[in-house]
């Protein structure tokens, strides 16, 4: 049967139709479900969106369900799906949960690092299943990691979550099943624990880096790392690791990277450690306590880049032969070690060796003249605190490169090379301590880049060269202790980066050269102990400051040692200290008869950014004359003001009453005549000044500083008086009547006196038998009473007394009344302290501190007070103690522990307290350990101990007259009343002390290690800028937690450097006590406002403790900003 043509195009038409129709279908469907798909996306992005609280550049402007994801910032997209989301370094701010990203099922890569957020660790799991790539480092991530974080994510290659606040120990278990794993990044975290017995035996073939370093992992190093032989990249630094190095290490051949730098890893380094480091760039072991020698297989490391080795105890030679293999090697540490033996010579095969630092080891011998050229790249050479012998050589100035030469504290001779002048690049010429003579070569003026040019302490000669001015980069010159001549350059002018000059303890003549005040950056001048004479020129008051120092001395390491007594001519001097152990100054000869020798070190000190005019300035010892200049009172900035053993007369300008900074001033061996002025008074900073030896006159000023000071400063000045000196006598005395008219004598008639003295004669026996009737009975009642106090007084000596007791010399010590400023206390006896405090028994003593022990007693009435038995003093200072207690006993605030009363009591002196009931901020937040039952604070009880804080400090720097400085401001000067209202504590105490005891140091009243501003470890003063830094220590330690001081916390650093490394790093969240987010429990949103509210917290922290005073707030200003986070509270004063 044959088909009908149209009949088989109608069959096929349908099928084609048919075809076709589910072709479109299906092609309708596919579009359909992409666009549903990209929608779903969208929505769990917005979702995400909504959890940003803060978008400050606005990069989340363009996510609107109105475009195409795809278009979003940070967003890329494959085949219609998100795959990759890069939010990084956007400064968001928000608390995150990740289950809205657990929808975008084909999320590749992630990256949210540099965000302020509060990411909990649990959110981990919560990611899309098929992530390659997690970049989390500085997010805010809190917690402790998952266990299965990494093997819920078997593709997983990448996961950076660095700078964190990840806590508690890795599980054993943690990288099972991870087989494509390569890269790990958990630095700078708060993992603790050991890993020793980590599992890593999936990733032995895939491993390429793993970083763990800044945590506080203790226990060893583990031993599984060797099987991970494809391993490039292993950092374990900053950590607590101890034990040796593995011997197995040798099996990763790959490594280029091996970082063990601060631990306390022990032992040697491994001899086979050489057979793998066929790829090895860097290796770094600084910090530990390493011995041994240095291997020999280190020589086959021939790509070496890095080698440090300093900070340890590595001792014997140093293999020569190592350098020659090392072409690689550019920098070479091998500082504070105790390697002996010659300088290597074979430095000099290292053509890329920039940076060579041998610093406070045990070298012997000379300086190899061949190291250079050799070593042509070299631009630090470093070997200060050796034992190098011989002069210094003049090839090394073929090293046409070299910055740094430094060779400080050693035992070289001979001449400065002249050749040095061919070192064009020269920046720092460093030789201080040696034995080196000769004049200052001209030459060196051909250093156009110097600036660092410290020789002190040598046996120079000859005058300074006017060339040397031609290098007027200078910042630091310092010639002390040698034996220049001459007359001071006028051209010294010429320097306006000079910042400080010392020319102490030379032969220098003629006058001090007026063009000094040109020198618009000097902020300390030293020119003790020559022969100059002539007037002051009154030019170096007006100094053409006024403006910043900003660079200058930045990278140097800086030491003030601090001459205390008369033993050492000047206040002291500054030494550069790169390097070199503090102990070896005790080992200068120079040095041994300043036996209170002090020193103040920090990296770079404040002074030298800050401020626009003289700080220090010594012209002590010399042979000046005239008077002091009225100019010098315009040098606000000035701190420290020596004049002392000159001829310097006339009077004391008034305007040095303007200099509000001073904390140093000695006029002492002059002939200034007239009287301290007034202006004096103001002078509230002032620690120590020495007037004696002049010709004054006058009262001292009662008020201010000056009264509280010892009376050997004013010393053989024979007409001072005034407190401590004795009192002024009155100018007019009054008239004394010795005569009586005859005529009133002669009106009296025998008769009449007779009858008289008959009644006055029977008055008076009776009297005296009244008075021996009361004699006998006071008598019965003392010898009673004294054999009380006879047996109170052995109880109080007895051994079970929680301290000792010096009031023998005492008639009677127990009836001496406590003088209070209650009157329900106005009858309080030291019998009835006795009592109350058991003998001041061990059970009653409450706490100890740096002025004293406190006991609680509990009185006859029931109530409790604090008594806080003051250090033992070495001198009396009686008129002093009554004086500043009468000052402090008018102070009330609610938010100060007032001061009731003191007693004076022998040689001991007692303060007596209301007591506080919830003891002190410190025993709050860290005190008993971390016992199970210890209280932890909410987060409404801390803002209102930061506020209370806050007012009570505040009063004091605003409110008193005069303004009190703490001095000491701490968590354990916070005490907390029944209420858990803050009071601030031991106001007024360093003061006190310091007017009492001149034998203790500036740096024994200037506060609490961890507390102390920067600029008090150089500076002589205490400021209201000061207190402010301690009170930020306090808030941050309300905000974390933590300890001001933990080395396993810190390390190097301390809690204010550690806060502020996490908030530069963007992970201000992670320094947020992990106890106090445990107890912060509401709903989402009040978790999340509670969150900012301690992120605003944390910025006013750190406005407090700022490096710069002057960028720190005022108290009153903390008031305010504190209260402007309490909504509804705007009319609270403080």
């Amino acid at each position: 049967m044959e088909n009908n043509p149209l009949q088989l195009f109608s069959h096929s038409g349908v099928l084609n139709l048919l075809l076709c129709f589910i072709v479109c279908a299906s092609v309708s469907g596919t579009e359909q479900a992409l666009f549903s798909t990209i929608k779903t996306d969208a929505e769990a992005l917005i979702n995400f969106k909504k959890m940003i609280q803060k978008d400050p550049n606005g990069v989340l402007s363009s996510w609107n369900l109105e475009k195409s994801p795809c278009s979003w910032h940070g967003v890329s997209c494959s085949l219609g799906r998100v795959t990759q989301l890069d939010l990084s370094g956007s400064n968001l701010v928000g608390a995150l949960f990740f289950n809205p990203l657990s929808s975008l099922e084909m999320l590749s890569v992630l990256n949210l690092s540099g965000n302020s957020f509060y990411i909990n660790s649990t959110s981990l799991l919560q990611l899309p299943y098929g992530l390659k790539q997690l970049e989390l480092s500085s997010s805010g991530l809190t917690g402790l990691v998952p266990e299965n974080f990494f093997s819920k994510y078997p593709n997983l290659l990448y996961a950076g979550l660095s700078h964190n606040n990840l806590s508690g120990s890795l599980p054993e278990n943690i990288f099972l099943n991870s087989v494509k794993l390569q890269v790990v990044d958990l630095s700078y975290n708060n993992i603790t624990g050991s890993i020793s017995s980590l599992r890593i035996d999936g990733l032995s073939n895939s491993l390429l880096q793993i970083d763990l370093s800044g945590n506080h992992i203790s226990d060893s190093i583990p031993y599984a790392l060797s099987n991970c032989t494809n391993l490039k990249i292993l950092n374990l630094s900053y950590n607590s690791f101890t034990g040796e190095i593995p011997q197995s290490f040798n099996q990763l051949k790959n490594l280029q990277t091996l970082d063990l730098s601060h631990n306390h890893i022990t032992g040697w380094i491994p001899s086979g450690l050489g057979s793998a480091c066929n790829s090895l760039l860097e290796l770094r072991l600084s910090y530990n306590n390493i011995s041994g020698s240095i291997p020999g297989s280190v020589a086959s490391c021939s790509w070496l880049q890095i080698l440090d080795l300093s900070n340890n105890n590595i001792s014997g030679y140093f293999p020569d032969s190592i350098l020659k293999n090392l072409a690689s090697l550019q920098i070479l540490l091998l500082s504070n070690n105790i390697i002996s033996g010659s300088f290597p010579s074979s430095v000099s095969s290292c053509k890329r060796l920039r940076i060579v630092d041998f610093s406070s080891n045990r070298l012997s011998g000379i300086i190899p003249p061949d190291i250079c050229p050799g070593a042509t790249a070299l631009e630090e050479l470093r070997i200060p605190d050796n034992l190098i012998t011989g002069e210094i050589p003049s090839e090394l100035s073929q090293c046409s490169q070299l910055r740094t030469i430094d060779f400080s504290l050693n035992y070289l001779k001979g001449l400065i090379p002249a050749e040095f002048g061919n070192l064009e690049n020269l920046e720092q010429f460093m030789a201080w301590f040696n034995g080196l003579d000769g004049k200052i070569p001209p030459e060196l003026g051909k250093c156009r880049n110097l600036k660092d040019l410290i020789l002190n302490n040598n046996y120079i000669s000859g005058e300074i060269p006017v060339e040397l001015f031609n290098c007027t980069n200078l910042e630091w010159i310092s010639f002390t202790s040698n034996g220049l001549t001459g007359q001071i350059p006028l051209e010294f002018g010429l320097l306006s980066r000079l910042a400080v000059l010392q020319l102490a303890n030379n032969s220098l003549s003629g006058q001090i050269p007026r063009e000094l005040g040109n020198c618009s950056s000097l902020v300390w001048l030293d020119l003790n102990s020559n022969r100059l004479n002539g007037e002051i020129p009154p030019r170096l008051g007006r100094q053409l400051g006024a403006k910043a120092l900003g660079g200058i001395l930045t990278g140097n390491t800086l030491v003030f040692v601090r001459n205390v007594g008369n033993s050492c001519r000047g206040v002291g001097g500054l030494l550069e200290f790169a390097g070199i152990r503090p102990e070896r100054l005790q080992q200068v000869p120079t040095l041994k008869s300043c036996d209170f020798t002090r020193l103040y070190s920090g990296p770079v000190l404040s002074l030298f950014t800050q401020y626009e005019t003289l700080e220090y300035l010594d012209l002590s010892y010399n042979e000046l004359r005239g008077k002091i200049p009225d100019e010098f009172g315009e040098m606000f900035a000035l701190q420290v003001l020596e004049l002392s053993h000159n001829q310097l007369s006339g009077e004391i300008p008034s305007t040095l009453g303007q200099l509000r900074n001073l904390g140093v001033f000695d006029a002492s061996h002059n002939r200034l005549q007239g009287q301290i002025p007034e202006s004096f008074s103001n002078l509230s900073f002032l620690v120590q000044i020495d007037l004696s030896y002049n010709d004054l006159t006058g009262q001292i000023p009662s008020r201010g500083q000056l009264s509280t000071l010892p009376a050997s400063q004013y010393a053989n000045n024979p007409g001072l008086c005034g407190v401590p000196l004795p009192e002024c006598q009155s100018s007019s005395n009054q008239p004394a009547t010795d005569q009586v008219t005859n005529g009133e004598r002669q009106g009296h008639k025998p008769a009449a006196a007779s009858w008289a003295n008959s009644i006055v004669l029977g008055i008076l026996i009776t009297i005296a038998s009244v008075c021996i009737v009361i004699v006998w009975a006071i008598a019965f009642r003392a010898r009673r009473k004294e054999a009380e106090e006879t047996k109170m007084l052995n109880s109080l000596q007895a051994s079970h007394a929680a301290t000792t007791w010096k009031i023998e010399k005492e008639k009677e010590p127990l009836s001496i009344n406590v003088a209070t400023f209650q009157r329900q206390l106005r009858k309080l006896k030291f019998s009835q302290l006795i009592e109350a405090t058991n003998g001041f028994s061990a059970a009653s003593l409450i706490g100890s501190g740096g002025f004293g022990e406190v006991f609680k007693a509990m009185l006859k009435d029931g109530s409790c007070v604090a008594i806080k038995k003051l250090i033992r003093l070495s001198c009396q200072g009686d008129r002093e103690f009554m004086a500043e207690m009468e000052t402090l006993g008018k102070i009330k605030h609610r938010n100060l522990v007032p001061l009731l009363g003191y007693c004076k009591v022998g040689e001991e002196r007692l303060l007596v307290y209301e007591f506080m009931e919830f003891g002190s901020l410190e025993e709050m937040l860290h005190g008993r350990g971390k016992m199970c039952d210890r209280r932890i604070l909410t987060w409404e009880e801390r803002k209102k101990i930061a506020r209370g804080a806050a007012k009570g400090l505040c009063f004091l720097h605003h409110n008193c007259i005069p303004h009190i400085i703490h001095r000491d401001m701490k968590s354990s000067n916070v005490l907390l009343d029944h209420e858990m209202e803050a009071r601030v504590s031991d106001f007024g105490m360093a003061r006190l002390i310091s007017a009492l005891d001149t034998h203790l140091s500036v740096s024994t009243l200037a506060g609490t290690p961890g507390y102390v501003p920067p600029e008090y470890y150089q500076s002589f003063r205490c400021t209201a800028k000061g207190d402010v830094y301690s009170f930020g220590v306090v808030l941050l330690e309300l905000l974390t937690g933590k300890r001001p001081t933990d080395k396993e916390d810190f390390g190097d650093t301390n809690l204010v450097g550690w806060v502020k490394m996490k908030v530069r790093d963007g992970k201000g969240m992670e320094v947020i006590d992990l106890e106090l987010l445990s107890v912060t429990k509401g709903t989402d949103e009040a978790e999340a406002e509670k969150v900012k509210e301690m992120v605003r917290y944390l910025e006013i922290t750190m406005q407090c403790v700022e490096d710069f005073p002057s960028k720190r707030p005022t108290m009153l200003q903390v008031v305010a900003m504190l209260r402007e986070l309490m909504p509804g509270n705007s009319n609270n004063s403080a």
